[in-house]
């Protein structure tokens, strides 16, 4: 009867009297026989017709439009019988209804690559049907589904685009090579990802993918060997010898930044630029090496004795190169780290001389300048440390500092700062921020030198002081710098020559006061032992709130003597406390003359916002890119050309107001034909510690946004990540304020918001950490974004399928099926095209599907046909290219 009323169209009375019929079915049937593991072929009729009865239910409820109270139900029979197309055609109409086209396809995907990996079968004529009739928003979709009762959907067809008669329709797709899209354990564990409202479990595996990722390290690999008076060792005391051997390579490599791991036998791998990049990744793996071999090279305090008997003899190689790197949730170090460069280490690591350092002129180009090192003779590509090192770094051949331009406006506010400052005898704190390279060292050295020069009197006493990356003397750097250059103490001095200068220094300037206690302070500061036995706290050490107040009436009796003007840069590096000191410490001084200049990078601002709020006599200095000819100018000079060429725009374009950028960019010989294989190192590793400097949503939309293109849209993010909207939106306002991208004042998309990426080789980073096959399954979903615009965009379009393609072809994976995706989709987009009017673009969009269907395809005779129609139907208004042919 409800199947009878199903195909009187009665939809309603259809729904009542087969909801009824299934409220009669109370569990599995047979349920006593089923458990005892029999199988029978009654059972599995049954079953069939149960699931036929649903299916027709399901079909007179969405002849009532019931599209949304459905969607549940619909996945929880999936869920049982995946493959079964009639539930996944229902499925994906009433997803096409509900304004989720990319979930529709996505479930078309999923089902015809789980047919082809079972059965080695393409979907049905009549689900491919409505596939296409999705990518071409066919209004027939609007209809619902009206099949015959039991039977399979009357899905509309795709009409052939274009104005006037009826178009001749495509022959029926004969089937393709199964060729699965590459999916990964995310998508197939968790069954299916919404774009809004999924689970925390769900997230979880979908972030699964950043687990593995490639970025360029810098390595030392160390092999050791060990020698006995009376020949071979025993196991113990090897043993006792490589434990002892990994703690060495830890202390010694740990002020460094280095992760060590014991790659295998008596070889250990000290990697660095894992799990976070920084610009000097390259020096700090060489200055470890270097301090390796230093140590290898002093006889330890167990020498006499037995212990002779066991000295390791060492053999280091340092590299750089791309790695694959693998992590868990277990920790933030990675698991597993594979690469060439791992490999090309070990095959050197086998022919340094005993005790040598050999090192990979990669390594020595990114890093090497001022270190001493010389190519090894007879081997090419490697260099090692020199007999007598060189003071000082090489001569490089291009200017050391670019052309001081575009900055009169910041100088000539240093200068009231410190005008005001001695006027009124008070102290003030001016923080100069900007991005990595743009000119915020230079800006305050320039105004420095001025002051030395006597620009403004009465001339001050000048003290700079930076943080240091890596292997601080102590961690109240950048303080203890300025206390050191004050007193003329060298950093590193021994105990026995700063105490007596420190000494002097603070008697001179509290003549009247008890100098001990201050001396002992600063020499805490400075990372050294008390002069004196003094318990001051509970183990010996002096209290950081002691060392702080010595530092704070150090300051002001020196300002008070004369005008004091200091300078702390790369304040951002510096530990908490020291800024919290550093930003209080003008509101805390007397009524001196002190001008304290803090440089910092804008991330200074991410870690505290509030930076310099509220305070007196604070002040706020952004460093601004260069203009575009500026920065051409600097591409110039650099190159040694006094006026600029059409190559230095190009260069200049990449730099985007950058000097230190834009100086890199000038020693690149050609930056034509591929942009990304012209960023030079050093903006590579500005980039890659920039986007590492971010926290993971964030990194993980930048690295999707990268994928979209050098010009993207929020929704497009969304589809690729397969995040919720809002959230994407977030991250991208989060990357805007990090000066990663740049909003555009009208999008391209209407109704959606529209980015571009600042600096190419911030994009070019971020897309190359991601794994091949990664990339080809969010290329494909960026392509199913941009099939489904309401103005098709043919161009991006292909460019999506084409990486994809492409990817997938080097990466061994069969390509026909995305194929014939592409070229389909193309003609969907011109159906689209041609029903809004705009045949021109219709037109273009066959151009691109004509551009990727084999010649063996026997639909292309069809698009020959349509695309020679609507090109007549034009006339003269549209000639793009000669009449394409079969």
């Amino acid at each position: 009867m409800g199947r009878a009323r199903l195909a009187a169209g009665d939809w309603t009375q259809a729904s009542e009297l087969l909801r009824r019929a299934l409220g009669l079915w109370r569990g599995p049937v047979l349920a006593d026989v089923s458990d005892a593991g029999l199988t029978w072929p009654e059972l599995a009729a049954l079953q069939g017709i149960r699931l036929a009865v649903h299916e027709d239910c399901i079909q007179a409820e969405l002849a009532m439009g019931r599209d949304r109270e459905l969607i549940g139900e619909l996945e929880s029979l999936l869920e049982a019988e995946p493959t079964r197309e009639r539930l996944v055609a229902q499925l994906m109409v009433v997803l096409y209804n509900c304004g989720r086209q990319s979930e529709a396809l996505d479930r078309y995907r999923r089902t015809r690559d789980l047919l082809a990996d079972r059965f080695g079968l393409e979907p049905g004529r009549d689900l491919r049907r409505l596939q296409r009739a999705i990518l071409s928003h066919d209004p027939a979709l609007a209809l619902r589904l009206t099949a015959a009762p039991g039977g399979a959907a009357d899905f509309p067809s795709p009409a052939g685009p274009g104005p006037g008669p009826a178009a001749p329709q495509p022959p029926r797709p004969r089937p393709a090579p199964a060729a699965p899209a590459p999916a990964h354990a995310d998508d197939r564990a968790a069954g299916r990802v919404g774009t809004t409202g999924a689970p925390a479990a769900e997230h979880a595996l979908r972030a699964s993918w950043e687990r593995v990722e490639r970025r360029p390290a810098s390595v030392v690999m160390v092999r050791a060997r060990w020698t006995a008076d009376g020949g071979a060792l025993a196991p113990e005391r090897v043993d006792h010898a490589i434990k002892e051997l990994t703690a060495d390579i830890r202390r010694e490599t740990a002020p460094f930044g280095g992760h060590v791991r014991r790659a295998f036998g008596s070889v250990w791998l000290v990697v660095f630029g894992v799990p976070r990049a920084h610009e000097d990744d390259a020096e700090r793996a060489l200055r470890a090496a270097l301090a390796l071999r230093r140590h290898f090279e002093t006889p330890g305090p167990a020498s006499a004795g037995a212990a002779t008997a066991a000295r390791p003899v060492t053999h280091l190689v340092v590299g750089t190169g791309e790695v694959v790197v693998t992590y868990d949730d277990s920790a933030p170090e990675p698991v597993e780290v594979t690469g060439q460069v791992l490999d090309a280490c070990h095959h050197l690591l086998l022919q340094v001389p005993r005790g040598e350092l050999w090192a990979a002129d990669a390594t020595v180009e990114a890093g090497g300048a001022g270190l001493g090192l010389a190519p090894v003779p007879g081997v090419p590509g490697v260099h090692r440390p020199a007999p007598h090192r060189p003071a000082g770094r090489g001569p490089s051949g291009h200017p050391a500092e670019p052309p001081f331009l575009e900055r009169t406006h910041e100088l000539n506010l240093l200068h009231g700062a410190y005008r005001d400052t001695v006027r009124r005898q008070l102290p003030h704190l001016v923080s100069v921020l900007g991005e990595p390279g743009i000119g915020k060292t230079r800006l305050i050295g320039e105004f420095a030198a001025s002051l030395r020069d006597g620009a403004g009197p009465p001339t001050p006493r000048v003290l700079h002081a930076g943080t240091p990356a890596f292997d601080a003397h102590t961690p109240y750097e950048p303080l203890a710098g300025v206390v050191r250059a004050y007193t003329g103490i060298r950093a590193g001095a021994p105990a026995a020559v700063v105490l007596p200068a420190l000494t002097a220094v603070v008697r001179g300037l509290f003549p009247h006061d008890a100098a001990g206690p201050i001396v002992t302070a600063l020499a805490a500061c400075l990372g050294l032992p008390a002069p004196a036995a003094s318990a001051q706290g509970p183990d010996g050490a002096v209290p950081r709130e002691e060392v702080l107040g010595a530092l704070r009436q150090f300051l002001e009796e020196a300002a008070a003597e004369r005008p004091l003007v200091v300078v702390l840069d790369d304040l951002h590096r510096a530990a908490d406390f020291v800024r919290s000191f550093v930003e209080d410490l003008t509101a805390r001084l007397g009524p001196v003359a002190l001008l304290l200049i803090a440089g910092a990078r804008s991330e200074l601002l991410h870690s505290r916002p509030s930076w310099g709020c509220a305070k007196r006599r604070s002040v706020l200095l952004h460093v601004a890119p260069l203009s575009a000819a500026a920065t051409a100018t600097v591409v110039g000079a650099a190159a040694g050309r006094r006026h600029p060429t059409p190559a230095d725009d190009l260069r200049a374009a990449l730099a985007d107001g950058n000097p230190l950028f834009a100086q890199a960019y000038a020693r690149v010989a050609d930056v034509g034909a591929d942009p990304a294989a012209a960023h030079p190192p050093a903006v590579l590793a500005v980039a890659a510690a920039q986007i590492d400097g971010l926290d993971r949503t964030a990194r993980s939309v930048l690295r999707d946004a990268a994928v979209v293109g050098g010009t993207l849209w929020r929704g497009a993010v969304a589809a690729v990540s397969r995040r919720d909207p809002e959230e994407v939106g977030r991250g991208l306002e989060l990357l805007e304020s990090r000066e990663l991208l740049r909003r555009v004042r009208r999008s391209g998309v209407p109704g959606d918001v529209e980015y571009v990426f600042r600096y190419a080789v911030s994009r070019d980073v971020a897309l190359a950490q991601l794994p091949g096959r990664v990339l080809v399954e969010r290329h494909l979903r960026a392509a199913d974004w941009a099939a489904l615009l309401d103005v098709p965009r043919p161009g991006l379009l292909a460019f999506h399928y084409d990486r994809a393609i492409a990817l997938a072809d080097a990466d061994g994976t069969p390509v026909e099926a995305m194929e014939r995706r592409a070229w389909e989709a193309l003609v969907g987009a011109s159906a689209r095209a041609a029903a809004a009017g705009d045949d021109a673009l219709a037109v273009s969009c066959l151009d691109h599907a004509l551009d990727r269907c084999p010649p063996g395809e026997p639909e292309r005779v069809w698009l020959v046909t349509h695309h020679r129609r609507i090109l007549d139907s034009l006339g003269t208004r549209y000639r793009r290219r000669p009449a394409v042919t079969g």
